[in-house]
């Protein structure tokens, strides 16, 4: 049948047929090619004989050419779903993955919540089975109930589906949450009136919720349809659900006949106030209230290396912090330079609440667990040095319950419905305030020329004033004139930036250093530039096919934070702006040694 190529798929069969190609639905309009395709996918991964597939087409009595156009009809569903559909000299078979096929992402569902149910974790099991219980749309493939290669796999996934939706009502119920579950109960226990498991969960769920005579009416409901429609009574175990509620012995306990032999859940710690302890903070009152009084749950900080963006977001996290009472953490998305997956992330937030994850492996699965243990709480989440938009948008909770705060030195432009705080240089006068309060506002005071001189050479940046400080703090007999004409006269400026174990020089390091870090060939670029402003055009040359067009570069450049646009008067008499883009000097510096480097 030739080779095909194999496009990105995903069918669904967990209702009516459909087919989407590159997330786009494909149309499939022919009957007998409906039904094919819905025969292959019931059976996904088996070989169907060709015999089976033409009687299921045309019944007792084909046609001469049934075989033949079998094929023709293999060979359009082929230009569809591509190479997935093989032929096996006895029959065809359609390939398919959990990402691609509905019913297989519920069978891996119910797998690992039933899993999660024998381990004790009662609230993974049940994100998980909800999530599988949430795929199943209605009727599957009532198309094609009258062909029997159809209907004997829906009869089989329809009572899957019963099962595993009660286990996940159980669970509900079990978690306390049975005034959610009757609604679902409501539509299903109609739907399926002789499913006793079904009828005991929605009795249990009124009681619970008070209505105790809606619950005793369900169970005369069920013993006239069995009576009528099976000649049985219903069984000794919901006769003894009923005889509680009409005994009027308040609500039965949650735990209901298919929970019998599962363990009792483990605690959930709560996530409790885990943010570091505020630093000093100078300045930043616009930015701080924008983000205290924001309607969004999701505001991201960005800003260039040492401008403070996790200092504000610290910082405004204890002002939150109150309004969070389910705990509030801050989470960083790197270490030591390299990005962490968010599955990581979530791993250990979960796992030191105290939810057993240890058997779920699959990623998208522990992504929903995640989720769904975010849904019922508040939250407040400080999303510390993002690298990119996928590494937030896998962590970012379902509901407006929790609030996220996000820091990044990329813009992170792709993520949707968030509020924005893009923090500038500190002011003058708040640098000054800032390292007044570091070293002494006497010192300051008294040398206030010489600390201009510093700001000129270092940058308003609230780290290079942190670690400035904390070095002055201790050499007080150094004067600050004898440090500013040291700045001024050293290659090795970068060096005069060390505390301790924090190191200027080790931060830039790791943000820019790193081979597969993409703008590296225009961070060199730009230390070969006299800086750190630079003109339009001048730009423009300098990173012209770096890593691609000098235009395209210079946007990337001030998404990711390396540069951002100033506007520099052109003259004395002012009558327009040009535009200009700076650097942060200190950043300026580390490029050009690195370019150095690499020539030597």
């Amino acid at each position: 049948m030739g080779d095909v190529s194999s496009p990105r798929l995903h069918c669904s069969i967990l209702g009516s047929l459909e087919v989407r190609v590159a997330g786009r639905r494909a149309v499939i309009g022919a009957p007998k090619q409906r039904l094919l395709l819905a025969i292959l996918l019931c059976h996904a991964n088996a070989v169907i004989p060709s015999d089976q597939l033409i009687d299921s087409l045309w019944g007792e009595t084909p046609p001469r050419t049934a075989r033949k156009n079998l094929q023709v009809y293999m060979s359009a569903l082929r230009k569809i779903v591509g190479d997935r559909i093989s032929f096996q000299g006895w029959g065809y078979r359609i390939s398919a993955d959990r990402e691609e096929l509905d019913l297989l992402r519920f069978l891996e569902l119910g797998r690992s919540g039933r899993a999660a149910v024998r381990s004790g974790d009662l609230a993974t099991a049940a994100a998980l089975l909800g999530d599988a219980v949430r795929m199943w749309r209605e009727r599957p493939l009532e198309e094609f109930c009258h062909v029997q290669l159809v209907a004997a796999e829906v009869g089989r996934f329809t009572e899957l589906f019963l099962s595993i939706y009660e286990d996940w009502v159980e669970l509900e119920i079990e978690l306390g949450r049975h005034v959610e579950a009757l609604g679902s109960l409501d539509v299903v226990a109609a739907r399926f009136p002789a499913r006793e498991r079904v009828a005991a969960a929605r009795m249990t769920a009124l009681s619970r919720c008070g209505r105790a005579a809606e619950a005793l009416a369900h169970f005369e409901g069920l013993r006239r349809h069995l009576a009528a429609e099976m000649g049985i009574d219903p069984s000794p175990v919901i006769r003894q659900l009923y005889q509680a509620i009409l005994r009027g012995d308040g609500p039965p306990p949650a735990r209901l006949p298919g929970l019998a032999g599962a363990a009792r859940p483990r605690p959930v710690r709560a996530l409790a106030n885990r943010l570091p302890r505020a630093v000093d903070f100078v300045g930043r009152e616009a930015e701080v209230r924008r983000i205290l009084d924001e309607p969004s749950p999701v505001t991201v900080i960005t800003g260039a290396l040492g401008a403070g963006k996790t200092a504000l977001a610290v910082h405004v996290a204890h002002l939150l912090a109150p309004r969070y009472p389910d705990g509030a953490v801050v989470i960083p998305l790197r270490r030591h330079g390299v990005p962490r997956p968010a599955a990581d992330v979530q791993r250990e937030i979960l796992e030191g609440v105290g939810l057993e994850i240890a058997g779920v492996r699959e990623d998208d699965v522990l992504a929903s667990v995640w989720r769904s243990w975010l849904a019922d709480r508040k939250v407040l989440l400080v999303l510390d040095d993002s690298p990119d938009e996928s590494s937030v948008r896998m962590l970012l909770p379902g509901t407006t319950s929790s609030r996220v705060l996000v820091t990044s030195r990329s813009r992170l432009s792709g993520l949707e419905s968030v509020a924005r705080i893009d923090l500038d240089d500190l002011s003058t006068s708040e640098c000054v305030e800032f390292l007044g309060r570091l070293i002494g506002c006497e010192r300051v005071a008294a040398d206030l020329p010489a600390v201009l001189r510093i700001l000129r050479r270092c940058g308003p940046s609230p780290l290079v004033l942190r670690l400035l400080g904390a070095r002055l703090a201790g050499l007080r007999h150094l004067p600050l004139d004898a440090l500013a004409e040291r700045l001024e006269r050293t290659e090795d400026v970068l060096d005069e930036f060390v505390a301790g174990d924090m190191s200027l020089r080790m931060r830039f390091e790791e943000s820019y250093a790193h081979l597969s870090w993409p703008h590296r060939a225009a961070f060199l670029a730009l230390g070969t530039l006299d800086g750190p402003v630079f003109g339009h055009e001048e730009l423009v040359a300098a990173l012209d096919g770096t890593e691609g067009p000098g235009e395209r570069v210079i946007e990337s450049l001030l998404e990711a934070g390396v540069l951002s646009i100033s506007q520099a008067e052109t003259g004395a008499e002012v009558v327009a702006h040009s535009l200009s883009y700076a650097m942060s000097p200190l950043a300026h510096r580390f490029a050009a040694e690195l370019g150095k480097d690499r020539n030597r």
